[in-house]
């Protein structure tokens, strides 16, 4: 398929922003963004750069791994309002799902051979908010 086109079932080939087919008339299923995505932008910031106030997504981070091959996570994932730093972490409040305090784990990977639990760094984005016009 050519850069830029997209085909029907009925095997045409249409332009990308094409709304219905040009042969069989059919109409094209479109993904309806979120209002949270049309005003909102995530971007990758470094986690000691962080202010309180500052609105984050966080996923990832430690997890229990199982002697069968399975791991289980065990960090936080959603959006948190930054409280406050320290060198191992954030600490934060849950936004959405969790709605208490909590600490985010930003040190280096280390294992705990008597429990299993591998602590790894959270992967997070800072949440900007597009303005509105």
């Amino acid at each position: 398929m050519p850069r830029g086109k997209k085909i029907c079932e009925c095997g045409s080939e249409n332009g990308v922003r094409s709304k219905h087919c040009k042969s069989c008339g059919k109409g094209f299923v479109f993904r309806v963004k979120s209002k949270e995505e049309r005003t909102t932008k995530k971007i990758e910031v470094d986690w000691r750069e962080l202010q309180k106030g500052d609105k984050i997504k966080v996923s990832g981070g430690p997890y229990f791994y199982k002697h069968d091959g399975e791991s289980v996570p065990m960090g936080y994932s959603g959006k948190f309002v930054v409280d406050s730093l320290d060198d191992c972490g954030i600490r934060a409040f849950g936004v959405d799902r969790h709605s208490g305090f909590c600490h985010i784990y930003m040190g280096r990977d280390i294992c705990n051979n008597e429990t299993g639990i591998w602590k790894v760094k959270h992967r997070l984005k800072k949440i900007l908010y597009k303005d509105a016009r």
